[in-house]
């Protein structure tokens, strides 16, 4: 990956506002690479898992009950609907179909993602390098959504694989869609399912096919011509990142910083491929209001002297990373995520004069 990116600033996703306009006016602070607001308050259909379920109930793998999507095997022309679903899926990714809006979000639950559309149109993100979007991951939603017996589809390898394809869909439809506005695009995969990958609860879930199904989306990213990233939430067994095809990884740099020292090794070699390390310096929690910029700037001057020490080179280091808060803000107060957002854009404004 080109290092363009160096030290630039960047957001997660979910943002905790009532009103689209409000959460776009928030986005403006990171200008440089503006993202699409994900608003879960604002109705249930803004829930990540209607956004990126809502496909698989066009196409009637999922269905609704009691205000409940799941998968239903049991349906008798089942093997009629995976079959069509397969086929749009060969169709686009083999180039045979340029009809991706299958794939899209339905406005009435994605909000956010048509009003950027809207101020990207308009002109309203003139001065951003890139533009981000992002997708959940596949153990995210295939944990949550369940099959008509109340099993998470995770947890079954047929439909797993429909959960995988689904999202390798949603994220080439974004980033064909966000392309448009003339600007490099960045697509994050957001696996906060990924959380404590390791413990017991975790036992049955295989790194390497955990890793495989996240390149299944990288790809289906770069066959886009955008870059991948992936977020995980707090401490997760990065080897399984670091090793995937991403262009860029984001951890939890002030709560679970010694998550990643762990992965030195493979921290390196990830970097030497040219991958970016995304810095989640900012607390999404009350904690921030009392952080300053120079406490931030110093933890992560910290950070990087540990890298260095540990055979990572400071330059390549520097010019390979970017900052974010860790996490989204979706569930913080309005005064926390501005708190959050003016950090961000205040640290590594900070960091990048400190190079120049």
């Amino acid at each position: 990956m080109k290092t363009d990116l160096s030290l630039l600033a960047i957001g997660i996703g979910s943002l905790p506002h009532l009103k689209t306009k409000d959460a776009l006016e928030l986005i403006q602070t990171l200008k440089e690479i503006p993202h699409w607001p994900q608003l879960p308050n604002q109705a249930s259909s803004e829930d990540m898992l209607n956004q990126y379920s809502f496909p698989l109930f066009k196409l009637g793998l999922v269905v609704e009950k009691d205000g409940k999507l799941f998968f239903d095997t049991s349906q008798a022309n089942w093997l009629d609907k995976v079959t069509n679903f397969y086929n749009q899926y060969l169709d686009i990714i083999e180039g045979n179909s340029n009809d991706f809006d299958l794939f899209s979000f339905p406005e009435e639950s994605a909000q956010g993602f048509y009003a950027f559309l809207a101020k990207l149109t308009n002109g309203d993100f003139n001065e951003a390098k890139f533009i981000k979007g992002q997708v959940t991951g596949p153990v995210t939603l295939g944990l949550q959504l369940t099959d008509q017996d109340r099993r998470s589809s995770y947890y079954s390898s047929e439909l797993r694989e429909i959960v995988v394809k689904s999202l390798a869909l949603q994220a080439f439809w974004q980033t064909k869609t966000l392309s448009q506005y003339n600007k490099p695009v960045i697509i994050f995969i957001d696996e906060p399912g990924l959380y404590g990958y390791g413990q017991s609860t975790f036992i049955t879930l295989k790194k390497e096919e955990i890793t495989n199904e996240l390149n299944e989306i990288v790809d289906s990213i770069h066959l886009a011509q955008g870059r991948a990233g992936i977020h995980v939430c707090a401490s997760t067994d990065w080897s399984m990142i670091l090793q995937s095809k991403t262009d860029i990884v984001n951890f939890d740099a002030y709560e679970y910083f010694t998550s990643m020292i762990v992965y030195i090794e493979e921290l390196k070699a990830f970097m030497e491929r040219g991958g970016v390390l995304a810095w989640g310096l900012i607390p999404t929690n009350p904690k921030v209001l009392e952080l300053t910029a120079d406490d931030l700037t110093t933890l992560f001057e910290q950070h990087v002297a540990f890298f260095v020490q540990n055979g990572i080179d400071r330059k390549v280091l520097l010019c390979q990373s970017i900052i974010t808060p860790s996490c989204g803000v979706g569930s913080c107060t309005i005064e926390v995520a501005e708190k959050v957002y003016a950090l961000t854009h205040e640290v590594a404004l900070k960091l990048r004069k400190s190079l120049s």
